[in-house]
């Protein structure tokens, strides 16, 4: 076998031990800092929906401190499902409307 010189490989062994500790330091934290990162987002998204409400920014502020991230995150979550319903509820009234506005019309050409 060819023997490596020292430099080079000392240089490899470096390089390819830094890139280990890097993919297994980013496979075991990538887990905890998606989770902190979706606490902070969702932290700041529960704010605007206090405020959309009307509230004072400051007590909110204090309110949501207070709350554990599991409780930003349910608080947060609930408020997207009202979002959803509302939408939902947006297009049933619309087709509603159609739905009775076309039952007219056919009701109008039968009396004529």
């Amino acid at each position: 076998m060819k023997k490596m010189n020292d430099p080079n490989a000392g240089v490899l062994i470096g390089v390819g031990l830094a890139v280990a500790v890097g993919i297994l330091s980013f496979i075991f934290t990538s887990d905890n800092a998606k989770e902190k990162t979706k606490a902070v987002v969702n932290r700041k998204a529960a704010k605007k929906v206090f405020n959309k409400l009307g509230g004072d920014k400051k007590k909110s502020s204090k309110v949501l401190d207070k709350l554990s991230d599991d409780e930003i995150n349910s608080l947060v979550s609930t408020a997207d499902k009202v979002k959803d319903l509302e939408s939902s509820l947006s297009d049933v009234t619309a087709d509603l409307k159609h739905f009775f506005s076309d039952k007219m019309d056919d009701a109008k050409k039968v009396v004529k």
